[in-house]
Parts: C-alpha cells; sequence; structure tokens
C-alpha cells in the first residue's frame, strides 16, 4: 500500500499507526522519548474521561475496554462543599498513562507491534525545518509538547501545572475535583492501580506558592493528604481561538491535542485522542471523508469555548456558586450530564444517546 510516517507515540499516534498497519501499510512512529508513556513530568497517572466503550470500538476498530475500569467514587469540591456524584451517570472511566505495562499507552503499544508497526524512540522532531523535511501525509500527534505547536504555526494557551505523584492501596478507586479560588480551572485529586495523583492547573496564569499552599490545605481538609513534594511545568493548550481545531497544515495531517481534539472546559482529551486518531488513518486515503469526520468531532469546540470565557469573567464567588448549584443536584439534572458528555470531542462521531 505505501508508507506512512507518524510522528508521536502517544493515544493518536498508535491508533492511527495500527489503522494503518492493518490497512497494509507499512508505519514508522517517530517518538521523541526514550520509551513508551510521554513525559516522566506527569505520567505515570491515572486519568478519567466518558466512555462508551462498545461504540467507541466500532469507530476506532480497537477494544481499548482491557485498559479501563469504571470510577468507583466522585466528588466535586466547590469552594469546599462536598458533592458526591454517581460517576456511572456520565459513563466515567479510569485510565492509567505512562511507561507502565497496565497503561493505556503501552496497550496500544502491544497492539501496534503486532501488527508489525515500527516505533523509532529517541527520535524528536523539533523544528519547522525538520517537519518540513517529513514525506507529504506525515501524521502529526506531538501532543502536549510546544514545538509540535510552533512549527506548524498552532495557536495555543500556555499552561501552568503542579502535579504531585505517590503510591497508595492498589484497591483504592476515586477522584475528588476541586473548584475554588486558587485555580481559574480546577484541581483534582485520585487514586488508581496503586498511584496517588494530585494535579493543579491554570490555563490563565502563573499559580503563586499562595494558590499551592491554599489547594494543598483544602487536599489535606478533604482527604487526610499530606503532600511534601510538588513537580511544577508548563505545557500548550488548543484553548486559544476559536479556530484551534484544524485536521490538515500544509501538507501534513494532525491528530489528537495538536488537531484541537480536546475539551476547551474540563481537557478531557482522550477520547478526542483517539477519535482522530482513526480520522487521521483515514485522511491518509480519503482527505474529504476525513475532514467530515473531524468536522463533526469538534462541532462543540467554539460553542463549548465560548462557554468556558464567559465562566472565566465571572467572579469567583459566582463559579464556585454555578458548580455546586450544578452539582449538588447532579443525579437529576440530565441537562448537565448530557453537557458534560457532548462537549468532549469525538463523542457525536460515535452516535451516542444521552
Amino acid at each position: 500500500m505505501g508508507e506512512v510516517t507518524i510522528v508521536g507515540a502517544g493515544l493518536s499516534g498508535l491508533v492511527a499507526a495500527i489503522n494503518l498497519a492493518r490497512r497494509g501499510y507499512q508505519v514508522t512512529v517517530l517518538e521523541r522519548e526514550s520509551r513508551i508513556g510521554g513525559s516522566p513530568l506527569y505520567h505515570p497517572s491515572g486519568q478519567g474521561s466518558p466512555l462508551f466503550l462498545k461504540e467507541l470500538k466500532d469507530y476506532i476498530g480497537i477494544d481499548i475496554s482491557p485498559a479501563v475500569e469504571p470510577i468507583r467514587e466522585m466528588r466535586e469540591i466547590p469552594g469546599g462543599k462536598v458533592l458526591p456524584i454517581d460517576p456511572s451517570l456520565i459513563h466515567a472511566y479510569f485510565f492509567e498513562r505512562g511507561p507502565r505495562s497496565t497503561s493505556m499507552d503501552s496497550y496500544l503499544y502491544d497492539l501496534a507491534r503486532e501488527e508489525g508497526v515500527r516505533v523509532e524512540f529517541d527520535h524528536p522532531v523539533r523544528s519547522q525545518e525538520e517537519m518540513a523535511q517529513l514525506p507529504p501525509g506525515t501524521i502529526v500527534a506531538t501532543g502536549l509538547h510546544f514545538e509540535g505547536f510552533d512549527s506548524l504555526g498552532i495557536p495555543y494557551l500556555t499552561s501552568h501545572h503542579f502535579t504531585h505523584k505517590g503510591t497508595c492501596d492498589a484497591d483504592l478507586n476515586f477522584v475528588n475535583m476541586y473548584h475554588d479560588s486558587f485555580t481559574t480551572d480546577y484541581g483534582y485529586s485520585c487514586a488508581f492501580r496503586g498511584i496517588r495523583y494530585v494535579h493543579l492547573f491554570n490555563r490563565s496564569r502563573p499559580i503563586s506558592r499562595e494558590d499551592l499552599e491554599r489547594f494543598s490545605a483544602r487536599v489535606r481538609e478533604v482527604e487526610g493528604l499530606e503532600i511534601s513534594s510538588w513537580n511544577s511545568f508548563t505545557f500548550p493548550v488548543p484553548a486559544a481561538s476559536f479556530r484551534n481545531p484544524v485536521l490538515f497544515q500544509g501538507d501534513k495531517i494532525l491528530a489528537g491535542t495538536l488537531a484541537g481534539a480536546m475539551d476547551p472546559a474540563n481537557f478531557f482529551g482522550l477520547h478526542g485522542a483517539l477519535v482522530t486518531g482513526k480520522i487521521a488513518a483515514l485522511a491518509v486515503e480519503d482527505k474529504y471523508r476525513a475532514w467530515e469526520e473531524f468536522r463533526k468531532c469538534t462541532r462543540l469546540f467554539p460553542k463549548a469555548l465560548l462557554i468556558r470565557k464567559f465562566q472565566m469573567a465571572q467572579p469567583f464567588w459566582m463559579q464556585i456558586m454555578a458548580h455546586r448549584l450544578a452539582f449538588s443536584r447532579f443525579d437529576r439534572s440530565r441537562v448537565v450530564q448530557k453537557g458534560i458528555i457532548l462537549s468532549i470531542p469525538g463523542m457525536l462521531n460515535l452516535g451516542v444517546r444521552v
């Protein structure tokens, strides 16, 4: 059939590689890290997303159910008020990111290898010149790295992050979401497969030491967890423009975060990565059909970004009250449940009914 190069061995790159290899292409994936699983700055980690497993399998051609587990406990904590949520109402699942054999990355990597995909590690593509030298039709899925955005001229916001990674009982399975004045976005704490992970981020400004200390105090108050150390870093997020979602840039095909397949409100990225990996593989053979699928995938992005911009313009007390109102009645609010699910890129492609 021919040869295809993919930049990035993350979720979208591997889904594209698997689909192309099954269609007879010789696929080479160029990965900047020395192993699978993304940056060690924030992985291994537990992550979560609403998922419709059967519909997703039918669409991307890959059954990810062995790599995920239902979230058992979820709590929304706006302004210190603890509100339990039934995670099954939004089909919420945990998955692991990182290099461990139990991660989603390793699961997809093993499938790709079985299909004959070749992965070249320690092979970064950083500059505009290096990007231009790649063959036409190369799929670029570089994820949360500035170089991919800069080399292709994709607009982004710089988000600021603090994370804490530790260990815990392997049977623990929960996530707590914190909305408060220490960030215009949110923080969360989770436990999954023995990984204890705490994350605070802000897309609009750096996180001050005072903000971090207040977040730490809130986690200690709610969970009894003392956090002794933090990692800090920044990365780009595709929430700078209503035109962020883009499938084609020059002669390259984009996928995942770089393509704008990330929910601009809550930054759910797994689902969009998987779906656009499939779409990018389709674009190698049928650009028009792929474009139609990509438009469907990101159709609600402008609306979600507009809503988020409006929310961020409100005083903190109004944001907190809005979260309390929405989540105190979450089990009865089909509108809120549906809004969370359908705002995630790629949900419309599956034809799910919510």
